[in-house]
């Protein structure tokens, strides 16, 4: 079965963002998985364990869910946009090639309304007092 260089090329970038991310779930899992085992032996020995040490357990999920990822995501579709309307083209500025097709740009859309969601649910999420 032989490729040619446009699907070759597609399979080697989305095998990379697989990749990727099941590299990025295994370390959170990893990390976790210590915190959780250090707690363990804490409460094994009979030591007690200070609030400050439960209350960073996890804090990445409320980082997660906060302003910063979704400034992030839309700086990422505005890249991706920029990305594809340069690869199109740029409108003829660049090159002009026939084969890209033009709604290839609106791409970038997805990861920034994902983005502008997560930057208004950090917005307006009720944070419990400290």
């Amino acid at each position: 079965m032989m490729f040619n260089h446009g699907e070759l090329y597609s399979l080697v970038f989305w095998a990379a963002i697989i990749c990727f991310v099941l590299i990025g779930s295994y370390f959170k899992y990893k990390t976790r998985e210590s915190e959780h085992r250090m707690l363990e032996r804490l409460a094994e020995k009979g030591q007690t364990i200070s609030p400050d040490l439960l209350s960073n357990i996890g804090r990445d999920d409320q980082i997660r869910s906060g302003i910063r990822p979704g400034i992030i995501l839309m700086c990422v579709g505005v890249a991706l946009a920029v990305f594809f309307w340069a690869m199109n083209g740029a409108n003829g500025m660049f090159v002009s090639t026939e084969h890209v097709p033009n709604w290839l740009p609106v791409v970038g859309i997805i990861p920034f309304m994902v983005g502008v969601a997560l930057f208004f649910t950090g917005l307006f999420e009720r944070r419990p007092p400290k």
